[in-house]
């Protein structure tokens, strides 16, 4: 019989020290379990409070009844019409301007793939919590076509970056050459202003960003290695990966330092949102609202914020901010607008694309077992 081994505080008669060292090592090893869980978890419930507040916030002053009735009294034309222009039209040139960005990466990707991760990385956003398909769009279409995951991430940013300019300009244009501005009233006249303000917010934001990014880009080679020898150095791995994820960052952004790939990129972003443009002045024409094409840029911040709010699928603040920019900018009455607004959101955006990412899904082979693991490999550090 092996002899029992005692510890140094027995042997000097003390007792046993508290067994914490356990708990602590199960904080250690599960810092990616957990407390990442739990972090989730609060963003899910702040969202569906966000959402809860701005529904009731929306629906003060509506007759819903009669708001239903509107909605359901829409013309089927125009909105199969909005439809058809919003889903395939405006993803189709998505798809596009996302092969120019991915050219230095990987000449040739296929248009399919690309539309097709668009859709399905559009439905997940739309139908999940925490807008996870943001972050699964580029990982998909990472693992389809066998380029890295930095460089599909780092198009999604410039694509953000642009969009937010192209929303700017588009806006910007309508309301200066805007002939109704004389009867919108002091609500339309504070709608305006404080659209005014977020655009000037984006329009820097994103040119700052913009710049650093394209800055980064020119100097890679005179700062990559020390940022590499640094993180190789790190016995932080938060840091080393941060170190890591900012090389990868600025290697997916190539196209930055293509000129001619730039101003393409560019042009299409006014187009995708030009084509969006013509989805929403269709779905509004469906529900009785009739207001000229130009006009509909004047509506597009409000449509924008109300789904860049953190809540499940847009939903509280995009009828709440979409409705009102209606009913004050444009005189429509309440529960017309609410009506429209229901329309655009759920009937013309919502439903369409979730039901054509899944039938994606189901035509590509690609399975909910498949779309988790390839999340957590991502999240896991995956090139």
């Amino acid at each position: 019989m092996l002899p029992r081994v005692r510890s140094a505080r027995g042997a000097r008669g003390l007792p046993p020290r508290p067994a914490k060292a356990g708990r602590r090592k199960w904080i250690t090893t599960q810092s990616g379990g957990r407390p990442h869980f739990m972090k989730k978890a609060v963003k899910l419930i702040v969202g569906i409070l966000l959402a809860a507040l701005f529904l009731a916030l929306s629906l003060r002053g509506v007759d819903t009844a009669n708001a239903l009735r509107n909605a359901m009294h829409a013309s089927w034309g125009y909105m199969l019409a909005s439809v058809a222009v919003g889903l395939f039209g405006h993803n189709l040139l998505r798809a596009w301007r996302w092969r120019v960005m991915l050219t230095p990466e990987k000449p040739g990707i296929g248009l399919y793939n690309l539309f097709s991760t668009t859709v399905i990385g559009y439905a997940a956003s739309w139908s999940l919590p925490l807008r996870v398909g943001e972050f699964l769009r580029p990982v998909l279409l990472a693992e389809r076509e066998g380029i890295r995951a930095s460089a599909a991430l780092t198009t999604v940013l410039i694509e953000r970056f642009l969009d937010g300019l192209a929303i700017v300009a588009l806006s910007a244009v309508a309301v200066m050459t805007w002939n109704g501005r004389e009867g919108i009233g002091p609500e339309g006249e504070a709608a305006i202003r404080y659209a005014g303000w977020g655009g000037a917010v984006v329009l820097c934001g994103s040119a700052l960003l913009f710049g650093l990014l394209i800055g980064a880009a020119a100097t890679k080679s005179r700062w990559e290695g020390r940022v590499e020898s640094f993180a190789a150095r790190s016995k932080n791995r938060l840091l080393a990966s941060a170190a890591r994820g900012l090389v990868g960052l600025v290697e997916g952004g190539t196209i930055l330092r293509r000129p001619a790939g730039l101003a393409l990129t560019a042009v299409l972003s006014v187009a995708v949102w030009m084509v969006i443009g013509y989805s929403v002045w269709l779905g509004l024409k469906s529900a009785g609202i009739e207001i000229t094409y130009p006009e509909v840029f004047i509506l597009m911040p409000a449509s924008v914020l109300g789904i860049g709010i953190p809540t499940p699928g847009g939903a509280g603040s995009y009828e709440y901010l979409v409705s009102r920019a209606l009913q004050y900018l444009f005189n429509q009455p309440l529960d017309t607008a609410y009506a429209a607004t229901l329309i655009l959101h759920v009937l013309i955006t919502l439903l369409p694309t979730v039901l054509l990412g899944s039938v994606l899904l189901w035509r590509d082979g690609v399975s909910i077992a498949r779309l988790k693991s390839t999340m957590a490999a991502a999240a896991g550090g995956s090139p």
